[in-house]
């Protein structure tokens, strides 16, 4: 058995998947901004990343340590082997925690985008990530709680008077989690479809959208083929050597999903990129004469279009009878019409920013 070290490998994905994630979620926050729409969804992906940075210091320090060689090399020096199975331990969990992290962010923005459809899609999505939340959880618990003492998973002297359980439970709650979170990805990546498909669209931006949204499948497939390698847990007479596979399918899938994950929210930077700029909307109200009773009430439309230092101007005359509902999750801003302490001769005020291509 040659005394190899693929820590380098491992360093360098990680670190190239940090600086590329990097560019996606401050693209994507940069496009939230321009149109004042930061949510919740791209908060849990900035957090997403962040953990993945953590990560990526941790593994690095790990690898660059000798912490990919084979254990037989290690364990001459048992303090050395000590600190390093430490470490693998906690990177696992704080890969766990990425992971799940970035499957809720997704969900988020899915929620978001398909804001007012059918009722089942919504709840479904919050099931995922009740689901996703709670498995992300209990894994990184049963990391831990395999032994009653949770040294005993770095250091032989603990280990030798304190009960643990059989390697192959750990390894096979693990291959369930994992194979939980790829069948979330595939359903987040298959879910807007079923929206997008019912649209009176051609063919090829049908096809488009489709798979736009549904990236994450690809997420999806390393998620799978990271299950499989999860019984290599079970292997602890050479645990620093057979994780190697699993840190190198994790990294990926947490680089896949973090890319795949920003990607739509990416429309606006697009927009601007064009040369189209935002188009703000604004609608004014003025209240009928008896308040609190229904009543025909003419409202004015002024779309304002801005091109570099240009303003069109274009009225626009909706349906006399409307009816204005106020969601939180949509990008809308309420103004109810007071400045100065003094209310406004135009009621209420509905301010939307859209892109129109």
């Amino acid at each position: 058995m040659e005394d190899s070290d693929r820590g380098s490998q491992l360093a360098a994905v990680y670190i190239a998947g940090c600086a590329i994630t990097f560019v996606f979620v401050g693209m994507r926050l940069t496009a939230r901004y321009s149109i004042a729409s930061v949510g919740i969804d791209d908060w849990t992906m900035l957090s997403t990343w962040i953990s993945f940075v953590g990560l990526t210091v941790l593994l690095c320090l790990f690898s660059f340590d000798g912490g990919t060689r084979h254990l037989l090399y290690l364990t001459q020096d048992p303090e050395h082997t000590k600190r390093l199975l430490m470490k693998n331990w906690i990177s696992q969990s704080l890969a766990i925690l990425c992971l799940g992290l970035g499957k809720i962010a997704i969900a988020l923005l899915i929620l978001r985008l398909l804001d007012r459809v059918s009722s089942w899609r919504r709840w479904s999505l919050h099931f995922i990530n009740g689901l996703t939340l709670i498995n992300t959880v209990l894994m990184i618990i049963f990391n831990y709680v395999q032994c009653e003492n949770p040294a005993a998973l770095w250091d032989d002297e603990v280990k030798a008077r304190t009960k643990c359980w059989a390697p192959q439970v750990q390894s096979s709650f693990s291959t369930y989690g994992a194979s939980v979170h790829a069948a979330v990805d595939f359903y987040l990546a298959f879910l807007p479809g079923t929206l997008v498909w019912g649209l009176k669209l051609d063919m090829r931006k049908k096809l488009a959208l489709c798979a736009l949204l549904g990236c994450g499948s690809i997420t999806g497939i390393c998620a799978s083929i990271k299950a499989s390698k999860l019984s290599k847990l079970n292997a602890r007479s050479d645990f620093t050597w057979e994780t190697f596979s699993l840190f190198m399918w994790t990294g990926i899938e947490i680089i896949l999903l973090i890319i795949c994950g920003s990607i739509p929210a990416l429309r606006p930077l697009y927009s601007i990129w064009m040369g189209r700029s935002p188009i703000s909307v604004r609608s004014s109200q003025q209240p009928g004469t008896g308040y609190g009773k229904r009543s025909t009430m003419q409202r004015s439309h002024d779309q304002r279009v801005d091109h570099g230092s240009s303003v069109a101007l274009v009225n626009v005359t909706p349906p006399s009878q409307t009816v204005v509902t106020c969601d939180n999750r949509s990008d809308i801003e309420w103004n109810n019409g007071v400045s100065g302490g003094e209310k406004s001769s135009s009621g209420i005020h509905v301010q939307k920013t859209v892109t129109i291509s």
